[in-house]
């Protein structure tokens, strides 16, 4: 915000200063209408004119160049918080499979299986998604091939299993989804 700052102040000098330049030139334009040298005030006046319009625009420019910045800034603000979240989201589906796979039911289990579905909840409607896996094709730009495999009942160049999930933030990729391929 400094540079901002220090930016419009130097434009708000410069634009001050061709007004006061401007005043001046009027006066002087005064001065030598008496002298009858009209031509060369009315050059010198168009000159600051088109400064002052020169200057005016440049500021526009500045203004809606910042008001874009913001906004990017805005866009994907929460786009480090959520990355930071992503192996706590890992490590709490990790937990629930296994309570899962131990077939323990009681409250504590539904407590967490609340929590987790919550912060994913939160986390969705801030702009995160979780990159699609299931019967989709392998996509260099969403997915991380590691490993490679020939399944007859799968389609080649198919996505077979996923050993970690791929996270997007509002488009930007956080996190490629790793993954297996059918490769024929």
């Amino acid at each position: 915000m400094d540079k901002e700052e220090i930016i419009r102040d130097e434009i708000q000098e410069e634009v001050e200063e061709t007004v006061k330049n401007h005043e001046d030139v009027e006066e002087a334009t005064e001065k030598k209408e008496e002298t009858s040298s009209t031509e060369s005030v009315s050059k010198e006046k168009e000159e600051l004119l088109n400064k002052l319009v020169r200057l005016q625009a440049d500021f526009d420019n500045f203004r809606k160049r910042t008001i874009k910045e913001k906004e990017e800034i805005y866009k994907y603000a929460l786009s480090d918080f959520s990355e930071k979240f992503l192996p706590v989201i890992d490590n709490m589906e990790r937990a629930i499979q296994s309570i899962e796979d131990a077939k323990i039911s009681d409250g504590y289990v539904d407590g967490v299986k609340m929590v987790i579905s919550q912060l994913i909840t939160v986390l969705n409607n801030e702009g995160l998604e979780e990159i699609p896996t299931e019967n989709v094709e392998f996509d260099p730009q969403w997915h991380h091939g590691v490993a490679v495999d020939n399944i007859e009942d799968i389609e080649d160049n198919h996505i077979i299993e996923v050993y970690q999930k791929g996270y997007k933030f509002k488009e930007k990729v956080l996190r490629p989804a790793m993954v297996k391929i059918c490769k024929k």
